[in-house]
């Protein structure tokens, strides 16, 4: 009985933390319900504002910035000793996106599109002028999350004006005689106006207010990325250039009396595009010039600093890097100025070389060069002839032409690497051989900056190939050997004719140590076991691959 009724206890202990639970759950519901009545039904005649967020009409992206351009895009590298950058502009800016949406109000304050969330504690004020904007009647300042109100007349139209910078700063008051305002450099200038009636009739008279900001500069999104160098930013300092601000007239929302506004962004301000990965990072400048500059707006990069695939912080110069966008800006619009730095490459007889092998590491950025020169036989290093991945066989591919941003290299071909070995030895570029750990590795002099890469000489490790090969499941096994004997690098060139004994043939690079520590390295022709080139799959050994730019 005493078992049977402590289980009866227990149950009815459960039943009441129940109920107790939905009764405050039912409090708390009903108290949000009468905070909702109450604030409808606030006492006397009162403007109420709520501010429902950013209008944002042009339709920004929510998921961030994407590969899709404008027509103002450039695509052309631009080139510097450390590193080099494709620029683009386009108006793919990310933005917070609100809960709500905003409705088109008959006191004009919105224009029925998305808004992007404005941040609790953002400061703005609330100008009320009289119906033809001549007198000032009342200048209040307000936070927003805090709902705000303001004394009114019953039967009365007056013009409002809401003016913020988007940050818990102050905004300052004006008068009937000077409605003018020096706006601040490097703010996100919001600004919004409508006009409302007051209703007469009843003791309380409540009127709905509510603020969809628009900015009223143009929004210049910075973005900083650093997937072409297949690393983390940890640092950068970064200048804008050729940026205005202006002196605001309150009532009428005229922007004139520009003036320089150039701004330095802390890096701090750099804001991860994607919160799991520090390879995009994006940031604000604000112009209120509608007028391309001459010479372009210019984002200064030095200091660059990246965390490598060994954990160590790669520091480049601190002498800036000037990128130049010819961009027309459109007031209250958002434009996105894409920085895309990518490695600076090693140049022999006008090929420009990857510094190292290509890798294949699935998930974000899937396509990456090595930082250094260590020595590597994992299995992601290997490619079949004109392979995608490493453990598929090839099928006209090129896993070069996806290293980020797409189509800027491409695989060396045997032309390219003709400019290493000449022809029978004949035009050949000197090699040296040395070691590490007793594997091998070759370089060649080539021109190109070193500091802070490993050094400027082109670098071929001894890694190796496969010796063996099966397919299981359609997912080729390899045996791998002769890591640190010699290196074997496939060509992105075939159709080599072997005296129709094979049909088709691919070059491949191959350079080993000869005698009294000097190089043996060629080019041979490797049989491919394929009926025709882009038919069936190439199935071949697994090769390194070395890239050149396109």
């Amino acid at each position: 009985m005493k078992m049977l009724r402590g289980k009866r206890l227990s149950w009815t202990a459960a039943s009441i933390a129940l109920v107790l639970a939905s009764s405050t759950a039912f409090l708390s519901c009903s108290k949000e319900r009468e905070q909702i009545e109450e604030t409808a039904q606030l006492e006397g005649t009162k403007l109420v504002l709520n501010v429902s967020g950013i209008d944002e009409g042009q339709g920004i992206s929510t998921k961030g910035a994407v590969s899709s351009v404008s027509k103002q895009n450039s695509t052309k590298i631009v080139e510097f000793p450390e590193f080099d950058a494709v620029l683009a502009i386009d108006d793919n800016v990310p933005f917070k996106a609100s809960q709500r949406v905003v409705k088109t109000s008959s006191n004009g304050s919105s224009t029925g599109v998305r808004a992007a969330a404005i941040d609790n504690g953002v400061k703005y004020r609330l100008y009320l002028f009289t119906e033809d904007g001549t007198q000032l009647i009342s200048s209040t300042l307000f936070t927003s999350g805090t709902q705000g109100t303001i004394d009114v007349q019953q039967g009365t139209t007056y013009k409002w004006v809401a003016l913020s910078y988007n940050t818990g700063e102050d905004v300052p008051d004006i008068t009937s005689g000077n409605t003018k305002i020096n706006l601040p450099a490097g703010k996100d200038i919001l600004y919004t106006t409508g006009m409302t009636t007051v209703p007469t009739g009843g003791t309380n008279v409540n009127v709905p207010i509510n603020i969809a900001f628009k900015h009223k500069f143009a929004r210049l999104g910075v973005e900083l990325n650093s997937q072409g160098m297949f690393a983390n930013m940890t640092g950068a300092k970064v200048a804008v250039a050729g940026l205005k601000t202006a002196t605001i007239d309150v009532v009428s929302g005229g922007l004139s009396d520009l003036v320089a506004a150039d701004m330095e962004i802390p890096f701090a301000n750099f804001g991860d595009i994607d919160p799991a990965y520090q390879d995009a990072k994006i940031a604000y400048a604000y112009t209120a010039d509608a007028a391309a500059v001459a010479g372009g707006i210019k984002v200064a990069v030095s200091n660059l600093a990246l965390r490598i695939d060994d954990n160590t912080i790669r520091q480049f110069s601190t002498t800036p890097v000037n990128f130049a966008f010819n961009v027309t800006p459109t007031l209250g619009n958002s434009h996105r100025l894409l920085v895309n730095l990518i490695e600076s490459p090693l140049t022999i007889d006008g090929v420009r070389w990857a510094r190292q092998n290509i890798y294949y590491q699935a998930g974000h950025n899937p396509y990456r060069f090595h930082h250094t020169y260590a020595h590597t036989n994992a299995r992601n290093t290997f490619f079949s002839f004109k392979g995608l991945v490493p453990d598929q066989f090839g099928k006209n591919s090129d896993p070069c032409a996806e290293v980020y941003p797409g189509g800027t290299w491409r695989t060396a071909s045997e032309n390219d690497f003709r400019k290493l070995t000449g022809f029978l030895g004949i035009g050949a570029k000197k090699a040296t051989y040395g070691s590490v750990n007793n594997r091998g590795y070759v370089e060649y002099d080539a021109s190109g900056v070193a500091a802070p890469y490993t050094n400027n000489k082109l670098h071929f490790n001894f890694n190796g190939e496969s010796t063996s090969f099966a397919l299981v499941n359609g997912v080729v096994q390899l045996n791998l050997g002769n890591f640190g004997t010699n290196a074997e690098f496939w060509t992105g060139s075939a159709g080599v004719d072997l005296g129709g004994l094979a049909g088709f043939g691919a070059w491949y690079y191959h350079a080993d140590r000869g005698l009294f520590g000097t190089v043996n390295a060629d080019l041979t022709a490797s049989v491919l076991n394929v009926s025709a080139i882009g038919v069936n799959f190439i199935q071949t050994q697994m090769r390194n691959i070395r890239c050149v730019r396109k």
